[in-house]
């Protein structure tokens, strides 16, 4: 198998912990996880904060908007009974959080760059320079799928490795990606041919599929020569990958 294949946790263990939790990640860097991928938005006072959905229905005891609340009002918040009883004490972290967990640890940071268009400019603000600030720019990649957002990453933070992420197959993938100057592109599994993903391998560009839950597209993906790949199932992927 490719064992310069990196897996990446999406949500950190999300199949077996509540997702984008400090328990998701700490479970994620034990079992080996390459990496953790988490999502990222503003609260109403601009404090960058990790949960997935726009509104805090789905998995917080909270309701409406995240960007209506401040982060004091966020941190009253379970963020994990929803999933388990056990998970009852997990909150909603900052991104600050994580950055002082990960600062000891050899784990790589994917973070997704979320939120309304008129937060694009004051989530890039708070974002890069918290980053800088704990010397994480070599052990983070930030992806989005507002790619105006992360054509603005690149030109205000050039050291730090910037993806983009599609839903659809592009046409000719690897001008559009050069257009953005951007090193990665996250794509819907299965968005790319084999062939197509060599042309781009070929090319320096680090391809991402994600969310790959199934044993024989791991397989298939880290056999490709793939950069990493985004799963809820860390274990089994790490598992395939260093099969003998």
């Amino acid at each position: 198998m490719n064992n310069t294949c990196e897996i990446f946790a999406h949500r950190g263990s999300s199949i077996d912990h509540p997702e984008n939790t400090m328990a998701a990640f700490q479970a994620a860097y034990e079992i080996g996880a390459d990496g953790i991928e988490f999502d990222v938005q503003l609260t109403k006072d601009l404090v960058p904060v990790v949960i997935h959905d726009e509104t805090l229905d789905r998995t917080t005891t909270g309701y409406g908007l995240v960007s209506d609340h401040t982060k004091e009002q966020l941190k009253t918040l379970d963020a994990g009974t929803w999933f388990d009883t056990q998970y009852a004490d997990e909150s909603i972290p900052t991104l600050e959080e994580v950055l002082v967990w990960a600062s000891d640890k050899f784990i790589k940071l994917n973070i997704e760059l979320k939120g309304h268009v008129n937060q694009r400019e004051s989530l890039i603000q708070k974002v890069i320079p918290m980053i800088q600030t704990y010397q994480l720019e070599r052990h983070v990649i930030l992806s989005s799928f507002d790619h105006v957002c992360i054509k603005e990453v690149k030109k205000l933070a050039p050291e730090m490795e910037a993806a983009a992420i599609v839903t659809a197959a592009l046409h000719e993938p690897l001008t559009y990606l050069r257009s953005l100057g951007v090193e990665g592109y996250h794509y819907m599994s299965p968005l790319l041919l084999k062939e197509e993903a060599g042309v781009l391998i070929d090319a320096g560009v680090h391809i991402r599929p994600y969310t790959v839950n199934e044993e024989d597209m791991l397989r298939r993906y880290i056999q490709w020569g793939c950069a990493g790949i985004f799963t809820d199932h860390p274990k089994l992927a790490l598992t395939i990958r260093d099969e003998k």
